[in-house]
């Protein structure tokens, strides 16, 4: 399983997730979502999000991290 993203100037690019199908169903995607979007937050970042899965993680189950992340 992965979570692409990059960090410039202070902001964390959340570009991609991806599990394989075998492990798929198991939460490892919303582990990796949430422990990206954590890492950003404790290290003062703005978080930006093209992943349209980690986008419906935030706003199906983490609405709280919408106050760090930028369109």
């Amino acid at each position: 399983a992965q979570l692409k993203y990059d960090i410039d100037d202070g902001v964390m690019h959340i570009k991609h997730t991806g599990v394989p199908r075998a492990l798929s169903g198991h939460g490892i995607g919303k582990l990796l979502a949430k422990a990206a979007l954590d890492y950003g937050v404790q290290r003062g970042l703005i978080i930006k999000i093209s992943c349209g899965f980690v986008k419906n993680y935030v706003d199906d189950y983490e609405p709280q991290f919408l106050k760090y992340i930028i369109s």
